[in-house]
């Protein structure tokens, strides 16, 4: 499979709302605001705030919508925001794939800190974050005791993209 990271078109982002099938699974990705069920309509406004840049990792291949993520200034970070892969990608290591494709992004900007929260029960994501050198870290704001705040710090960003990128290239000339 070949990927690639781009800044998602509106129906790319119509079309994630398909891979959430109830209140619960829509709220963890996209926060308590998130109406459920929501017109299409009201989750384009949701998911579109002022100051955020969503991103699709794509399958080049067969132009297959494989994860989204978004970056936003939060903190004084580059914060990722609203991280899913595809219900039938899952399992396959692309969630790291598109962390380490957001970081990237991110740090072309600007090398500063990354941040994200990621809800206490998803102990499947929170391992992946840790395995990309993401620590815990007290939270900016008043605590939500449903979510962790995690951070990776700028040295550490650029170790974590560079790792991946020489992974890339070893893959690459397989």
């Amino acid at each position: 499979m070949v990927l690639q990271l781009a800044l998602a078109n509106i129906a790319e982002m119509q079309l994630l709302q398909s891979w959430f099938h109830s209140a619960d699974e829509q709220q963890s990705w996209g926060g308590d605001n998130f109406d459920y069920p929501c017109s299409e309509l009201r989750f384009l406004e949701l998911l579109c705030r002022t100051g955020t840049q969503s991103y699709s990792l794509l399958n080049t291949l067969t132009g297959q919508l494989v994860g989204f993520g978004q970056i936003c200034d939060r903190f004084g970070c580059h914060h990722l925001a609203r991280l899913v892969i595809a219900p039938d990608a899952r399992g396959l290591g692309l969630a790291k794939v598109l962390i380490a494709e957001l970081i990237i992004q991110a740090l072309q900007q600007q090398p500063r800190t990354i941040s994200l929260y990621v809800h206490r029960h998803n102990s499947i994501a929170v391992q992946c974050y840790q395995s990309l050198g993401f620590m815990l870290s007290p939270p900016p704001e008043q605590e939500n005791i449903r979510l962790y705040f995690m951070t990776l710090q700028a040295e550490q960003a650029l170790q974590c993209a560079n790792n991946y990128l020489l992974q890339s290239q070893i893959s690459s000339a397989r």
